[in-house]
């Protein structure tokens, strides 16, 4: 059996987070913007720092075998996910009720932007079925492995396939590009 501890103590935690490079900060911050995007209230700087703060208090364990980008990746993936299903449910509109309701219709939820980005994504990607196949897989957030094995291609092919549809969605939907 295994001596190692299933998660890092919180002064391991602290040793690696004090040996972190500019570059590191840099790549958190990156994916700290990525899931920043649509949370409205709260921006990446808010979502790296809630990371980093659930680490060091230890309400977020740290697993000793989980590399570090992943391991905040998935914690800012987290948080950002609670934070969106908050905002849901809260009721913002502190108006009179025509007024509320007025305002409230005027919007279109959360899931119809969604939707709509989704499928302004999906028609950007048709004509690249294996970068398309890819972001599907994404979204079910299915594994490397089991991608490849649907759409029939190996461990090369998948990483161009996915770095091609990064690029080819970068460009689309920069910002100020709208269809």
């Amino acid at each position: 059996m295994d001596d190692e501890p299933a998660h890092l103590s919180l002064g391991e935690v602290r040793r690696a987070l004090d040996r972190l490079r500019q570059a590191d900060i840099v790549r958190l911050s990156v994916l700290a913007r990525n899931w920043a995007r649509g949370l409205g209230r709260r921006d990446a700087d808010d979502l790296l720092n809630e990371a980093f703060d659930r680490v060091l208090s230890g309400r977020r364990p740290w697993p000793s075998d989980v590399a570090m980008p992943a391991f905040f990746n998935g914690v800012m993936r987290s948080i950002a996910s609670q934070w969106r299903h908050e905002d849901m449910r809260e009721l913002l509109i502190l108006d009179d009720t025509d007024t509320a309701l007025d305002k409230m219709e005027e919007s279109p939820p959360a899931d119809h932007e969604l939707n709509d980005l989704l499928s302004r994504m999906r028609r950007a990607l048709d004509d690249d079925p294996q970068a398309r196949g890819i972001m599907e897989h994404i979204l079910a957030d299915s594994g490397r492995e089991e991608a490849q094995a649907a759409l029939g291609v190996d461990a090369t092919s998948y990483d161009t396939a996915r770095r091609r549809m990064i690029r080819h969605l970068f460009t689309m939907f920069n910002p100020g590009w709208t269809l």
